[in-house]
């Protein structure tokens, strides 16, 4: 029984989180038609589609931030991405007046934050599909500019132009022209005066641009990028290994050089020993020749060249041979 209630109140909090995980669109941040902040994403990717690389460098560096993103983002599709020709978009944007929006065929979302919505729409482009991002945000001035024509417009004021223009009471004018209520004719007036105006309820912010990849493609792009980064890290180990390697020649390198002087120095001294050996009374003489150690005959050899030039008495090397060596002990 117990183990009952436990099941039964795990699968209660499991249908509670369920509930929850889909209830998750956050309410509008601010009052707008589906249907016409749609088309005025598509009427914004159409304004600046087809600029000239003069006003796209002007919007670049001139520009605001929206106008910036545009510009870069259609740029960089198409330069890029290489998308090719954009879907035409003006079958949604330039309807009849008399018709309702129509965006049978259209792809788009709709996506409400906490304080901007972000209205995502696709074009179909010649090699491949392309997403368009406009985030807008609530515009303030629009609601200072709604309150300044609704001062001057309102029931009484239109009353009056009515009855001095056309002669007609209120009445007659709402029968003659379809209108239910006073306030519709008020409303649609100052909705009119503020498009005329150019302000709008909400404002576009930013425009992210995106090409639609496969995932045949993201995998071989992400293939190439993994084996270009690998590649760079090799090379960039060996070319520090080959640095590495050159360490053993800097002592060489930095090596002080003898002076002239010194050497000079150090064969007059060597002279000196050398004739002093010569002068000195050798107390035995051991009679075993040296003569076949060929580097000892050539260090004596070299000493007694250099003895000879000391004193003065110098010999030609090709003449110079040593016959016999004698080690004599003192």
């Amino acid at each position: 029984m117990k183990m009952k209630k436990i099941l039964l109140v795990i699968s209660m909090l499991a249908v509670l989180f369920a509930l929850a995980g889909c209830d998750n669109e956050n309410p509008k941040p601010f009052d707008y038609e589906e249907d016409q902040i749609v088309v005025d994403t598509m009427t914004l990717f159409e304004q600046y589609e087809n600029v000239s690389d003069e006003h796209a460098d002007y919007y670049i560096e001139n520009g605001t931030d929206f106008e910036k993103s545009a510009v870069k983002g259609i740029k960089q599709a198409e330069t890029s991405d290489k998308v090719g020709a954009f879907e035409d978009f003006s079958k949604y944007t330039y309807g009849k007046a008399d018709e309702a929006i129509n965006l049978d065929g259209a792809e788009y979302k709709i996506e409400n934050y906490s304080n901007f919505v972000a209205v995502t729409v696709t074009n179909r482009a010649e090699n491949r599909n392309v997403d368009i991002t406009v985030n807008y945000e609530e515009n303030p001035n629009y609601y200072i500019e709604y309150d300044k024509l609704a001062a001057e417009i309102n029931a009484e004021s239109f009353e009056e132009q009515i009855s001095t223009y056309y002669g007609w009471t209120i009445d007659e004018y709402l029968e003659a022209s379809g209108y239910a209520t006073v306030d519709q004719i008020i409303e649609e007036t100052i909705q009119s005066n503020l498009v005329s105006m150019g302000i709008f309820r909400y404002v576009p912010t930013e425009m992210v641009v995106t090409a639609v990849y496969s995932k045949s493609e993201l995998m071989v792009q992400a293939g190439s990028n993994t084996l270009i980064g690998m590649g760079t890290v090799f090379v960039v180990l060996i070319f520090i290994s080959f640095i590495i390697s050159l360490f053993k020649f800097l002592p060489a390198l930095f090596a002080k050089k003898p002076k002239l002087e010194d050497v000079k120095k150090q064969t007059r001294e060597a002279a000196k020993e050398t004739a002093g050996a010569k002068t000195s009374t050798p107390s035995v003489v051991l009679e075993n020749n040296l003569v076949n150690d060929a580097e000892l005959v050539a260090v004596i050899t070299a000493a007694i060249y250099a003895a000879s030039q000391a004193s003065g008495n110098a010999v030609s090397k090709d003449k110079l041979v040593v016959r016999s060596i004698r080690k004599v002990l003192k």
